[in-house]
């Protein structure tokens, strides 16, 4: 009730707003992971690290629920995957993020999308000892 109205006055509010949209995303409820797409759809390039992140986030989750849906047709969502790892490795691979915890976990989602295992591997265990239990 209260973000909506902020997003064209508060940067950060559509962001939080699509966050919340994502975690309240219940099994099966694609209507919130829509409104979280929606929301960013503003965003055309993304320019903070937030922007991208979110941005890669809402292309996976979207991209996954279609190629789901369209596994016997087969190439659904390919390109969100894509457009979801191309933001990840732009994280990822910025000079002021390499070495973070963020930009080794955008790596990471970058190496999984792409189905890289060993090198999703490699970035999770550079920062698991910084990763409470």
């Amino acid at each position: 009730q209260i973000l909506p109205p902020l997003i064209d006055i508060i940067p950060e509010a559509r962001l939080n707003l699509a966050i919340y949209y994502l975690t309240t995303t219940s099994t099966g409820a694609n209507d919130n992971v829509s409104d979280a797409d929606a929301v960013l759809s503003d965003i055309v390039s993304p320019k903070t690290t937030q922007e991208c992140i979110l941005k890669a986030v809402v292309h996976a989750v979207v991209g996954q629920q279609q190629r789901r849906r369209q596994n016997a047709i087969g190439g659904g969502g390919a390109a969100l995957i894509r457009a979801a790892q191309t933001l990840f490795r732009a994280v990822g691979s910025r000079p002021s993020e390499c070495d973070t915890i963020p930009g080794r976990q955008c790596m990471a989602s970058a190496f999984f999308l792409a189905k890289q295992f060993d090198d999703v591997v490699i970035y999770l265990q550079s920062v698991k000892s910084y990763m409470s239990e």
